[in-house]
């Protein structure tokens, strides 16, 4: 059984072959009882795709203490400015929150390697002769 399309115009001059929901007579882009859905959800798509610009203006090497500070500092500013929202700051302070867990992972496993390093240059050392 196939599922009915819309055929109505497109931009381009051709048909629309997108499928038409069951109960309806066009597709979801081309039902006029549906515009109203339509407008309010590219409103939120240009809303989001908007805030997420402002954040990848951002972007700084977060690969130091005081380059972390500096960006959890402006994403804090700029939610209590309003130019970025609250969901977004608290899902980008999150990721941060994870990415200063995974240094900090990163820079005990590198102390630990030098620790082994040094203990066996100084068990080396021991057992030179004088």
């Amino acid at each position: 059984m196939s599922q009915p399309t819309c055929g109505a115009p497109t931009k381009a001059g051709g048909s629309c072959r997108a499928f038409v929901p069951p109960g309806r007579t066009a597709c979801v882009s081309h039902d006029p009882a549906m515009a109203a859905m339509v407008a309010a959800a590219r409103r939120r798509g240009g809303t989001m795709a908007a805030k997420l610009r402002i954040l990848e203006g951002k972007r700084l090497r977060l690969d130091s203490p005081a380059a972390e500070v500096k960006f959890t500092s402006n994403v804090v500013q700029d939610c209590l400015g309003g130019t970025v929202d609250v969901d977004v700051a608290r899902t980008t302070l999150y990721g941060l929150g994870i990415l200063l867990k995974a240094v900090e992972q990163a820079r005990q496993s590198d102390v630990e390697t030098m620790l082994a390093e040094v203990r066996q240059l100084v068990a080396e050392a021991r057992r030179r002769p004088a």
